[in-house]
């Protein structure tokens, strides 16, 4: 793991004091519950879910990009792949009782609230909640023998490290990584080829919604060639998102409102909400609209249209979700 140091102002070097979270179902839960941010574009309902063989999942909730389940699972010491064989039963649970956990979210008001804020409506909602679960494992750091076999598993389980430092003023930092899988990339690809245009149309989304997110991803993947940023597509369940590594830098959304109408949409993280008229950004589109809570900002189209006054955004949402300049 490394360390963290403080440069203080005659350039003395001073080591920040690791911290780590005391215990796992109380420090770290609430931590998690309260920065559910961390984890990616998540809202977080129950914790400690009782099943009926008297397990427990530590947290429950939705992705709401992908709309499937999340389940996640806390460890405040390193951890390797004895983990496995604790979550399948989570995993089953959760992917064979849909309803009962749908129960929960329907009768929880902040959490719809959140949803409603998200423009996730109940019929949504409902067709998410009988998704394939998605795993996320939480610990200050995972042993490589995890690492190398976690892409080669039936369920998408993904990886966060989180770890706390605390500072001589007393306040705490805390480093959020998200590792690589060592598998060869070609254990991915069946992920990558479970969605695809052809995959849209059967699912229901209309021919001209297709035909414009067509032309947006064909202009964003010339912007991404043409200025050398690091980041690459990938066909997911109604969403293309552009990562680095694992991390969702912007993506094309083409589920939102309808899958048969309404626009086609971009969302970037940024770290502030950006105003195009200001900015001397002019590109043609319907509206945009900031979610100041989760940092994201999107713009939204009806047709295709050129996309290079975006390019300075694009650079933005990469650096910020990177920490890495261009």
């Amino acid at each position: 793991m490394s360390s963290l140091y403080k440069i203080k102002p005659d350039g003395e070097l001073l080591e920040i004091e690791r911290a780590p979270f005391s215990d796992e179902p109380k420090e770290l839960e609430n931590f998690v519950m309260k920065n559910e941010r961390i984890l990616g574009n998540i809202v977080l309902l129950n914790r400690q879910v009782k099943l009926p063989d008297d397990n427990r999942i530590d947290i429950w909730g939705l992705d709401t990009l992908e709309l499937r389940p999340v389940i996640v699972e806390l460890k405040n010491v390193i951890t390797g792949i004895e983990i496995i064989p604790q979550i399948l039963p989570y995993y089953s649970f959760v992917k064979s009782h849909p309803d009962s956990l749908k129960f929960r979210a329907l009768s929880d008001e902040k959490f719809m609230s959140k949803l409603a804020s998200l423009e996730i409506d109940r019929e949504k909602l409902d067709k998410g909640l009988e998704g394939d679960p998605k795993v996320i494992l939480v610990a200050p750091r995972f042993k490589k023998e995890l690492l190398d076999v976690v892409d080669y598993l039936n369920f998408d389980i993904e990886l966060v490290e989180i770890y706390r430092y605390k500072t001589d003023v007393g306040e705490f930092l805390v480093i959020v990584n998200k590792p690589q899988s060592t598998a060869p990339a070609k254990a991915t690809v069946k992920v990558m080829e479970e969605w695809n245009w052809e995959k849209y149309q059967k699912e229901g989304v209309s021919e001209k919604k297709i035909e414009i997110a067509k032309g947006i991803k064909d202009q964003l993947d010339i912007i991404v060639e043409r200025e050398k940023i690091p980041i690459e597509p990938i066909f997911r369940k109604l969403y293309i998102p552009y990562q680095s590594g694992r991390s969702n830098v912007f993506w094309i959304d083409l589920g939102y409102t309808s899958w048969t109408t309404g626009d086609i949409l971009i969302t970037f993280y940024l770290d502030k909400k950006p105003y195009l008229e200001a900015e001397g950004i002019k590109i043609e589109h319907t509206k945009t609209k900031w979610n100041e809570e989760y940092n994201l900002w999107s713009i939204f189209f009806n047709k295709a249209v050129d996309l290079s006054p975006l390019i300075p955004l694009i650079k933005k949402s990469y650096e910020y979700v990177t920490g890495q300049k261009l």
